[in-house]
Protein backbone atom coordinates (compact mmCIF):
# COMPACT_ATOMS: atom_id res chain seq x y z
CA UNK A 1 0.00 0.00 0.00
CA UNK A 2 1.27 3.61 -0.95
CA UNK A 3 -0.29 6.32 1.01
CA UNK A 4 0.78 9.93 0.14
CA UNK A 5 0.58 12.58 3.06
CA UNK A 6 0.45 16.10 2.41
CA UNK A 7 2.45 18.59 4.71
CA UNK A 8 2.77 22.25 5.07
CA UNK A 9 3.96 22.40 8.45
CA UNK A 10 0.69 23.21 10.28
CA UNK A 11 -0.06 21.69 13.12
CA UNK A 12 -2.91 20.16 11.19
CA UNK A 13 -0.40 18.52 8.95
CA UNK A 14 1.59 16.96 11.65
CA UNK A 15 -1.28 15.78 13.05
CA UNK A 16 -1.83 13.98 9.50
CA UNK A 17 1.72 12.51 9.54
CA UNK A 18 1.20 10.89 12.71
CA UNK A 19 -1.91 9.43 11.89
CA UNK A 20 0.02 8.00 8.66
CA UNK A 21 2.82 6.58 10.73
CA UNK A 22 -0.17 4.95 12.60
CA UNK A 23 -1.07 3.47 9.32
CA UNK A 24 2.46 2.67 8.04
CA UNK A 25 2.83 0.83 11.46
CA UNK A 26 -0.08 -1.44 10.67
CA UNK A 27 1.33 -3.40 7.75
CA UNK A 28 5.80 -3.27 6.80
CA UNK A 29 4.63 -3.22 3.24
CA UNK A 30 3.07 0.46 3.89
CA UNK A 31 5.42 3.14 2.47
CA UNK A 32 4.28 6.28 3.05
CA UNK A 33 5.68 9.82 1.19
CA UNK A 34 5.56 13.18 2.54
CA UNK A 35 4.66 15.95 -0.22
CA UNK A 36 5.48 19.64 0.50
CA UNK A 37 3.95 21.72 -2.55
CA UNK A 38 4.85 25.02 -3.15
CA UNK A 39 3.95 27.47 -5.40
CA UNK A 40 5.14 28.93 -8.63
CA UNK A 41 5.89 32.12 -9.55
CA UNK A 42 3.53 31.76 -12.93
CA UNK A 43 0.76 30.47 -10.90
CA UNK A 44 0.94 33.20 -8.37
CA UNK A 45 1.64 35.95 -11.03
CA UNK A 46 -0.09 34.95 -14.18
CA UNK A 47 0.30 38.40 -16.48
CA UNK A 48 3.45 38.04 -19.55
CA UNK A 49 6.44 38.96 -18.44
CA UNK A 50 5.62 39.54 -14.12
CA UNK A 51 7.56 36.35 -13.81
CA UNK A 52 11.52 36.62 -14.67
CA UNK A 53 13.49 33.48 -14.49
CA UNK A 54 15.48 35.00 -11.74
CA UNK A 55 12.10 35.34 -9.36
CA UNK A 56 11.29 31.60 -9.56
CA UNK A 57 14.40 30.51 -9.39
CA UNK A 58 14.59 32.73 -6.00
CA UNK A 59 11.04 31.02 -5.09
CA UNK A 60 12.17 27.71 -5.66
CA UNK A 61 15.16 28.26 -3.69
CA UNK A 62 12.57 29.77 -0.67
CA UNK A 63 10.30 26.47 -1.20
CA UNK A 64 13.60 23.75 -0.81
CA UNK A 65 14.20 25.56 2.32
CA UNK A 66 10.75 25.62 3.67
CA UNK A 67 10.62 21.66 2.60
CA UNK A 68 13.59 21.05 4.51
CA UNK A 69 11.74 22.31 7.65
CA UNK A 70 8.93 20.53 6.93
CA UNK A 71 10.60 16.88 5.53
CA UNK A 72 12.52 17.51 8.95
CA UNK A 73 9.81 17.54 11.18
CA UNK A 74 8.03 14.56 9.75
CA UNK A 75 10.85 12.58 9.91
CA UNK A 76 11.36 13.12 12.90
CA UNK A 77 8.38 11.71 13.99
CA UNK A 78 8.43 8.21 11.66
CA UNK A 79 11.94 8.02 13.14
CA UNK A 80 10.88 8.08 16.63
CA UNK A 81 8.82 4.84 15.62
CA UNK A 82 11.51 3.53 13.79
CA UNK A 83 9.51 3.86 10.31
CA UNK A 84 10.64 5.65 7.07
CA UNK A 85 9.03 8.26 5.40
CA UNK A 86 9.74 9.44 1.38
CA UNK A 87 9.68 13.10 0.45
CA UNK A 88 8.82 15.32 -2.70
CA UNK A 89 8.13 18.12 -3.35
CA UNK A 90 5.99 19.85 -6.06
CA UNK A 91 4.97 23.08 -7.34
CA UNK A 92 1.78 24.46 -8.09
CA UNK A 93 -1.92 24.70 -7.09
CA UNK A 94 -1.55 22.45 -4.10
CA UNK A 95 -4.56 20.47 -4.47
CA UNK A 96 -3.73 20.15 -8.19
CA UNK A 97 -0.17 18.70 -7.01
CA UNK A 98 -1.36 16.28 -4.76
CA UNK A 99 -4.03 14.70 -6.76
CA UNK A 100 -1.71 14.63 -9.81
CA UNK A 101 0.80 12.91 -7.71
CA UNK A 102 -1.43 10.30 -6.55
CA UNK A 103 -2.45 9.56 -9.87
CA UNK A 104 1.01 9.06 -11.58
CA UNK A 105 2.71 7.45 -8.28
CA UNK A 106 -0.67 5.37 -8.05
CA UNK A 107 -0.93 5.67 -4.67
CA UNK A 108 -3.69 4.04 -2.82
CA UNK A 109 -4.61 6.68 0.20
CA UNK A 110 -3.73 10.35 0.67
CA UNK A 111 -3.70 11.45 4.24
CA UNK A 112 -4.30 15.22 4.57
CA UNK A 113 -4.86 17.65 7.56
CA UNK A 114 -8.01 19.44 7.46
CA UNK A 115 -7.29 23.54 7.74
CA UNK A 116 -10.25 23.81 10.37
CA UNK A 117 -12.69 26.88 10.60
CA UNK A 118 -10.59 30.00 9.13
CA UNK A 119 -13.00 31.10 6.84
CA UNK A 120 -16.25 30.82 4.90
CA UNK A 121 -14.44 29.12 2.03
CA UNK A 122 -13.38 26.39 4.35
CA UNK A 123 -16.29 26.59 6.91
CA UNK A 124 -15.93 22.67 7.32
CA UNK A 125 -12.58 21.84 5.72
CA UNK A 126 -9.82 23.43 4.36
CA UNK A 127 -9.86 24.81 0.73
CA UNK A 128 -7.04 22.60 0.15
CA UNK A 129 -8.45 19.97 1.45
CA UNK A 130 -11.84 19.94 0.42
CA UNK A 131 -10.09 19.91 -3.42
CA UNK A 132 -8.22 17.24 -2.90
CA UNK A 133 -11.67 15.51 -1.35
CA UNK A 134 -13.55 16.04 -4.77
CA UNK A 135 -10.18 15.79 -7.71
CA UNK A 136 -8.06 12.66 -5.76
CA UNK A 137 -8.01 9.59 -7.48
CA UNK A 138 -7.88 7.73 -4.08
CA UNK A 139 -9.64 7.27 -0.92
CA UNK A 140 -8.92 10.37 0.93
CA UNK A 141 -8.46 11.09 4.55
CA UNK A 142 -8.51 14.13 6.45
CA UNK A 143 -7.35 14.55 9.78
CA UNK A 144 -8.44 17.04 12.31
Amino acid sequence: MKILLAVDGSENSMRAARQALRLSKLNPEVAVTALYVGPSCYKLFPEPGVCAWLQQKELDQEIEARAEKVFAAVEKIFRAEGQAVAAAVERGDAAEAICRLAAEGQFDLIVIGSRGFGDIKSLFLGSVSHKVLHLSPCPVMIVR
